[in-house]
């Protein structure tokens, strides 16, 4: 790989060498960031991933394709419908922060760290709730909607599929009350 640099008499100039690096830094740093994005977009973890930066390269291979999913499979969330809430209508499956890619789930930023969130903790969205290992890139698992988690339904250190179930959610009550 070629780098455009610029030799003054034969030489790099020490402050030229230290943008160069800081500029390919932020560029490695920008693949990293699209390169997690698009991994934890994948409905199952790929076998091999090979990127390149100049003159863009993406492969992506799986092994063997999977079986459909039915619906008692990995990624069907737990049915809901068997359940209610207090007003006596079915709970829907809504009421699940979910996994956002395939991966190892984790509850807390590293071993022996307090979870980032427990039953009874209130999330809001964007609160990060976990994270997920993907070929040894951490992606953040956030709230996606407000509310408490009722149950935790991923141990931490299992792996994880697509849309897989991590936490159950209730809604949060506001202590708001609507005038007729």
């Amino acid at each position: 790989m070629s780098h455009d640099t610029h030799a003054v008499n034969g030489r790099q100039p020490t402050t030229e060498a230290a943008e160069t690096a800081d500029g390919r830094l932020a560029e490695l740093a920008e693949v990293q960031r699209h390169t997690v994005e698009l991994l934890s977009r994948l409905d199952r973890q790929p076998s091999n991933v090979r990127v390149q930066a100049g003159d863009i390269t993406l492969d992506i291979t799986w092994d063997a394709a999977p079986a459909a999913p039915t619906a008692e499979g990995p990624l069907a969330p737990p049915t809901a419908t068997t359940e209610t809430t207090e007003t006596g209508e079915p709970a829907a499956a809504a009421d699940y922060l979910t996994s956002p890619g395939v991966g190892t789930f984790y509850h807390a930023p590293e071993p022996g760290a307090e979870p980032f969130v427990s039953v009874g903790t209130v999330v809001q969205p964007g609160q990060q709730v976990g994270i997920i290992e993907a070929m040894k890139l951490m992606i953040p698992v956030e709230a996606d909607r407000a509310g408490r988690i009722a149950e935790v339904l991923k141990p931490n250190g299992e792996p994880v599929e697509f849309a897989e179930p991590l936490f159950a959610l209730e809604a949060e009550d506001t202590g708001e009350t609507e005038e007729t």
